[in-house]
């Protein structure tokens, strides 16, 4: 695997990341109060798989963008040793040969066995410097991806976007529950893949609440609170809703979580710093080999 950076500029058919290719939305999904997703919902979500002798780990996860390419953390690629991204996991466990099945009451919902594709080339942006901005790259997979109900595609943010349309907003995430603390575990439920909802709020407002351990934020960032017990694994996307004719058509990439902060408050909130994806919209296609055969 090797770690590098392209520079060319692709010709691009930018339906699967921008448009109606992506970014599923059912609005009946969005308004039924439930954390646990449904198993064909936000299923853009893929487990980064690290290799450690005779041991696999999964510590991050990324967001699928098109059929062969996925967004990452920059911090989690740096190492060289993520291996293998799977894509269609509605329950994160050791097993990722099987579906998986969850019963309420007398119904029971399943997904199909999930699909693991290895990673062929890493890209980092280039400015990241370990200090948490540019805190984002590219993973290009081996081979595409197979769409379906269960494994599809984030749109990337739409063109008339701008930088200060999330402020003060109640945005979605989506991803898998981490433990915040070291020795913590979590428990059944939180295995499940589960959407929870973020309140970014302005940099003077962050800037009030944070400790001195806080990263220097940027220009780049997008700062937003939220319930401890919902902190979510690093690569889970802040995602925002594209309307279009007076209906919510698809979800799009807003950032990915780069920090997380316990503010010890009443409350249990949780400070989490994010990398705007907008200002790097064009950097990330111009960084993709698009092949449609």
């Amino acid at each position: 695997m090797i770690l590098y950076f392209i520079l060319g500029v692709f010709p691009a058919f930018l339906l699967p990341i921008y448009g109606h290719h992506c970014g599923k939305l059912r609005e009946s999904q969005l308004y039924n109060r439930k954390e646990i997703t449904a198993p064909d919902e936000y299923t853009w979500i893929g487990r980064v798989g690290y290799v450690y002798g005779n041991r696999t780990e999964f510590s991050c996860f990324s967001v699928l963008i098109h059929r062969r390419y996925a967004i990452i953390n920059a911090f989690c690629i740096l190492d060289n040793l993520a291996s293998f991204i799977v894509f269609g996991d509605w329950r994160e466990n050791k097993d990722i040969t099987v579906g998986d099945c969850l019963v309420e009451g007398i119904t029971a919902q399943c997904s199909p066995p999930p699909q693991r594709v290895d990673i062929e080339e890493l890209v980092v942006h280039p400015g990241y410097n370990r200090l948490d901005d540019y805190n984002f790259g590219l993973a290009k997979l081996v081979e595409n991806v197979i769409f379906s109900d269960f494994v599809q595609p984030l749109c990337l943010p739409p063109a008339g976007e701008t930088e200060s349309n999330h402020i003060a907003q109640r945005l979605e995430m989506a991803g898998f529950r981490r433990p915040l603390r070291k020795g913590d575990t979590v428990d059944k439920e939180g295995e499940w893949r589960r959407k929870v909802q973020v309140h970014t709020a302005s940099m003077e407002f962050c800037r009030s609440l944070g400790g001195n351990n806080w990263p220097n934020r940027t220009q780049h960032h997008i700062c937003a609170l939220g319930k401890e017990e919902n902190t979510l694994y690093f690569g889970s996307p802040l995602m925002g809703i594209e309307v279009v004719d007076g209906k919510p058509r698809n979800f799009y990439l807003v950032g990915l979580p780069g920090s997380v902060e316990l503010l010890g408050h009443p409350s249990n909130l949780s400070m989490l710093l994010f990398t705007s994806i907008f200002p790097f919209r064009n950097w990330i296609v111009k960084n993709m080999e698009l092949d449609y055969n």
